[in-house]
């Protein structure tokens, strides 16, 4: 609704059309609030594995030292998805969700070498934390890529 004026100088309202407006995406949450998520996300996933590593110590070295990679990894991933807003830092995010996730599904199905015990351990509760938090990062990673390219 808007007002017009007319010949004696009183206004009277009338009903026109809305205005066509541009085309927008509508994006769920806003850039920063996607990248703090993804930084809290990540730090998620580096804890879930601080917090298992202890129990790979003595029985599987080397996927101890895997998860003090993926740990190191994560931090300086999430201060760049903090710091900037870039396809590469959610390029890196995607990553630090991707890749224990499918070394989960692989350790849980054919298994990992010298980890034979987890093939079938499928209710291991760090393990299902930490599969909701790697697909929940990995999702939001895959949104923001998408978004990113239909804006471009």
């Amino acid at each position: 609704m808007e007002t017009s004026p007319q010949t004696n100088g009183a206004r009277v309202l009338a009903l026109t059309a809305p205005t066509a407006r541009s085309p927008e995406l509508p994006a769920p949450i806003g850039e920063g609030t996607a990248r703090l998520l993804g930084a809290v996300a990540i730090f998620g996933v580096g804890l879930i594995h601080i917090l298992d590593a202890v129990s790979t110590y003595h029985s599987t070295r080397w996927i101890f030292w895997a998860y003090i990679v993926l740990v190191a990894t994560a931090l300086p991933v999430a201060m760049a998805l903090l710091h900037w807003s870039s396809s590469l830092a959610w390029a890196g995010a995607a990553a630090v969700a991707a890749g224990p996730l499918v070394a989960y599904l692989w350790s849980r199905t054919i298994g990992l070498p010298g980890d034979a015990p987890d093939i079938g351990n499928w209710l291991c509760t760090l393990g299902m934390a930490a599969l909701f938090v790697e697909s929940s990062l990995l999702a939001l990673s895959a949104t923001r890529f998408g978004l990113a390219l239909v804006r471009s």
